[in-house]
């Protein structure tokens, strides 16, 4: 682009500051205009596809990115783009090739590995692959952050390790990469009294407003809180469903804020003066906790979404928990001060299709749960387990999900049911009269489905950390 003229290269120069700037609209609006009027280069089309992506705009950003290998097949960096643009639209096998085009060239390309390693834990239900996939990028300073953080998060799933000692490695991460320091925040002093003249101000910070465990054990209690108080939601994700809109209902505002940085984040968060927030985004969202981490609101608390493992950082004033999850004499692997409340420390609000219990249940044993939850020793305790399994998730469609469990479990005494709802997965569970609980990460959302629907959880282990416990009360 050497040969372009001043204006142009002025142009493109404040293009590319809006977008590193995360002003994704007016970078892309300047790169439409330097493509149709001057140049339609393999850069600037890639750029246009970061923009889309920074919008949520998947679809544009996969035909922006592969216009620019149309022009420069050698310009990876939009396979990552197109990659993780089919991640989010649920294409994972276009999502793997993507990634595999850039590692078959790059054999150490750090995206890319990160980008397979969080598809085969996330998607394809192998933490310990993930674990053998990411470790040295553990030792590379401009992957160390990503590669630690999905090796904590595959040795909740799949682990040998006591819970104190990751809990100090989850506290050793928190500190080294998201307590963020020497930040000045933009709108004053966070610490100031709240205005007497206003309703007091309660924020929600999560990327999964939608049909999730956030909606499920969280609604019911901001619905009472929306009478008294005005509830501000930052929302992290992309998803739009009818639980979205259940929580635009109750929102006094709104900030879609999917592709903010940490600082944008805390800025927008403390300009909005909140009194409270919770956290409904925790571990799923680190970029959230970055942002937390300067106590960007007067207090915080962390409670349903991402809530496996303490946070490691010192920022909340409280854990949300109970009796049952975080007991009092595991408050050691804790940073967060405990705030049990009472045995149950959220009050599920079933969805209207969840079926009425069947008159008459499958008499064999059922796995219902992500087979990321589906771990070495779970698999272990089943051989050992008489009878035919049945496995009940959308992501056992997966052949690489299926090898892996018949590894231990002879083919023909697993079956595995793929519904493609969250309503159908419902009414398969509804059909089986026991269903055994995965370890060492139990199963939350899932239990109380489980038994709202006349069903009975089977327990076959308990530890100590926050997710190793979320059905401790059915042991034994």
């Amino acid at each position: 682009m050497a040969n372009l003229s001043e204006s142009a290269l002025n142009i493109i120069a404040t293009a590319d500051k809006d977008r590193e700037q995360g002003c994704w609209q007016k970078a892309l609006d300047k790169y439409k205009t330097i493509r149709e009027e001057v140049i339609n280069s393999a850069l600037i089309n890639h750029n246009m596809g970061l923009c889309y992506f920074g919008l949520g705009e998947l679809l544009p950003a996969i035909k922006a990115c592969s216009e620019a290998l149309l022009i420069n097949p050698q310009l990876w960096q939009a396979n990552i783009v197109i990659a993780k643009a089919h991640r989010l639209l649920g294409n994972f096998y276009e999502a793997e090739k993507y990634f595999q085009k850039v590692v078959l060239v790059e054999p150490e390309n750090g995206e890319a590995l990160l980008g397979l390693a969080d598809l085969i834990m996330n998607e394809f239900g192998d933490p310990i692959q993930a674990k053998a996939i990411v470790s040295p990028l553990r030792l590379n300073s401009s992957y160390a952050s990503d590669a630690s953080l999905t090796w904590l998060m595959a040795s909740l799933y799949d682990r040998d390790e006591t819970a104190l000692s990751l809990t100090q490695s989850v506290i050793e991460f928190s500190q080294n990469f998201l307590q963020l320091k020497n930040i000045q925040l933009l709108n004053g002093d966070k610490n100031k009294n709240p205005r007497n003249n206003r309703r007091p101000r309660i924020g929600l910070i999560s990327p999964l407003f939608c049909a999730s465990a956030v909606f499920f054990l969280t609604i019911n209690f901001y619905r009472r809180l929306a009478d008294k108080y005005d509830l501000v939601i930052f929302n992290r994700g992309i998803k739009n469903d009818w639980a979205t809109e259940e929580f635009r209902k109750i929102a006094s505002s709104w900030h879609n804020i999917f592709n903010m940085n940490a600082i944008d984040i805390a800025n927008t968060i403390q300009q909005e003066d909140i009194d409270i927030l919770y956290d409904l985004g925790g571990w799923m969202d680190p970029i959230g906790l970055q942002a937390l981490s300067l106590k960007p609101a007067r207090k915080q608390y962390k409670w349903v979404g991402g809530q496996s493992v303490t946070t490691g950082l010192n920022c909340f004033d409280g854990w949300i928990g109970d009796s049952w999850q975080s007991p009092s004499y595991l408050k050691k692997l804790y940073t967060e001060p405990l705030i049990n409340v009472g045995n149950d420390y959220a009050e599920y609000c079933p969805p209207i299709y969840l079926p009425k219990p069947a008159v008459r249940k499958i008499n064999k044993y059922a796995i219902f749960s992500n087979p990321a939850k589906v771990s070495r020793a779970f698999l272990k305790a089943l051989a050992n387990i008489p009878g035919k399994k049945c496995f009940i998730h959308r992501q056992y469609q997966h052949q690489i999900v299926r090898d892996r469990i018949e590894l231990y479990l002879k083919s023909q005494e697993v079956e595995y049911i793929c519904p493609q709802t969250h309503q159908e997965a419902l009414m398969t569970v509804n059909r089986y009269a026991v269903i055994l609980d995965t370890f060492p990460y139990s199963s939350g959302l899932t239990a109380r489905e489980v038994l709202a629907m006349g069903s009975d959880i089977r327990v076959l282990s308990v530890g100590d950390l926050f997710c190793e416990r979320h059905t401790a009360k059915y042991f034994g």
